[in-house]
């Protein structure tokens, strides 16, 4: 069997652009791009991803003989890849938004924890509530469906939407700020009821401390609300995989 220059190049481009594609998905999608993932496991399962797709997928092209259009089409696909996966990245920022707005009306915005992932120290309850956005993520099988999107993206080839279609990308942000904002609800209204009562409290009985009495119970109420409110995380963290979903939708070629 004799193998000419245009197959190689063929065989080449059809497992080096879902590679790349890929890879940029791994450097901003939850799960996929945790640091707590060896660098290894990732480059190797994002191989034997590429080499699945190659093998399933038609119509891909070849990889160029000029090499600037490789470098160009390179780049392109490693962009591509990172906003797939910085779109699903929306259901864990929420999630941490609500726990680091939940800690700011506890009043424990004090306590800092440093994670692994973070640059920086973080409030508890945004890690706490991290974690739960990205067990709800998975559980409502995102890691699955962002792959099928990343497959469905190459349905015509290595191209990409239009750019007027990621508008729904942008759009995300304002469900990510009423998705925190709604998860930490139930918590917000259990800490005014407690600083009404404390401050009408402390207005009738001058000589109660304040810093004794308000803040344990301010803590204890909130922390009651954040328990009581743990079943409907599953349902929002399903609800928000839902809307990333379908900003992906949009964002893919040809819908």
């Amino acid at each position: 069997m004799v193998l000419d220059e245009h197959t190689v190049m063929l065989w080449f481009g059809r497992f080096l652009w879902p590679f790349l594609r890929i890879t940029g998905l791994f450097l901003t999608a939850p799960f996929y791009g945790s640091a707590l993932i060896p660098g290894m496991v990732k480059a190797l399962l994002a191989a034997a991803l590429a080499l699945s797709l190659a093998m399933w997928l038609p119509g891909l092209p070849p990889y160029p003989a000029d090499p600037f259009r490789a470098i160009l089409t390179g780049f392109v696909q490693i962009s591509y890849g990172a906003l797939l996966g910085m779109a699903m990245q929306i259901v864990l920022a929420a999630f941490s938004s609500a726990g680091e707005i939940m800690g700011q009306a506890m009043g424990l915005a004090f306590a800092e924890l440093q994670f692994r992932d973070a640059a920086g120290a973080s409030p508890v309850l945004s890690d706490l509530m991290f974690w739960a956005g990205l067990l709800g993520f998975m559980a409502a099988g995102g890691p699955a469906w962002l792959f099928a999107a990343l497959a469905h993206s190459f349905a015509h080839g290595a191209g990409v939407a239009p750019i007027a279609s990621w508008a729904s990308l942008a759009g995300l942000g304002a469900t990510l700020f009423s998705a925190a904002v709604g998860l930490a609800l139930p918590v917000l209204a259990v800490t005014l009821c407690v600083n009404l009562t404390v401050g009408l409290t402390t207005v009738f009985a001058p000589s109660m401390n304040l810093l004794s009495i308000g803040f344990p119970l301010l803590i204890l109420a909130g922390l009651w609300a954040l328990a009581a409110s743990i079943p409907a995380f599953g349902a929002a963290a399903h609800h928000l995989v839902l809307a990333c979903m379908l900003a992906l939708g949009d964002m893919l070629p040809h819908g």
